[in-house]
């Protein structure tokens, strides 16, 4: 088994990277990530996944 996985090779990239400036300010992110609502014709699964945008949006400090 273990002569397997010598010929295996890293597909991924485990480097560090820099952060983002956003991360350095996250509220700068509150301009371009804006709240949204739904409408009463949409479908459960997209109330459920605007709900979870915007308590997302709210995570990182944004005004609802």
């Amino acid at each position: 088994m273990s002569l397997l996985m010598t010929g295996c090779a890293m597909t991924m990239d485990t480097a560090g990277t820099d952060p983002s400036p956003e991360a350095a300010r996250p509220l700068a992110v509150c301009g371009s990530w804006l709240a949204i609502s739904w409408a009463t014709g949409d479908t459960d699964q997209t109330i459920l996944e605007v709900r979870a945008s915007n308590r997302a949006r709210e995570g990182w400090g944004c005004p609802s």
